[in-house]
């Protein structure tokens, strides 16, 4: 195995942490729900929203670095994406593009995570105090 292989294999492995970050996210969504009036519950509805979103942007990520690691041609690859997203990735991408794209999507969810958790510590705070 070489390492473009190896390294694929490892960006598949953080992207399957999409289904971590949203299930770990689900004690701040149940929170939300509890304290509706709570002045956090707005904050939290977006970060709860713009995580899931990078959680579906990391899964996306994972089928396709499946279906590229297959792949004989990554042209195809990009042209097939193309189609579905025309105007985006015009230019054919380097693997170190692609992985640079991936790492910032995971930090991005993790991020959103942690901000997450924060808000709702302090949420769980106010409403007890």
């Amino acid at each position: 195995m070489n390492e473009t292989e190896m390294t694929h294999r490892v960006m598949q492995a953080h992207c399957a942490a999409w289904r971590y970050f949203a299930a770990l996210s689900l004690p701040a969504f149940g929170l939300m729900l509890w304290l509706p009036l709570s002045l956090f519950s707005p904050a939290i509805a977006l970060v709860f929203l713009a995580m899931h979103y990078f959680c579906w942007r990391l899964w996306l990520d994972e089928r396709l670095f499946a279906l590229l690691i297959n792949s004989d041609d990554p042209d195809l690859f990009d042209r097939g994406l193309r189609r579905i997203w025309p105007g985006k990735n015009t230019v054919p991408r380097s693997w170190e593009s692609r992985w640079q794209g991936t790492r910032t999507l995971f930090f991005r969810a993790g991020g959103c995570l942690l901000l997450l958790w924060l808000l709702s510590f302090a949420a769980l705070f106010i409403a007890l105090w």
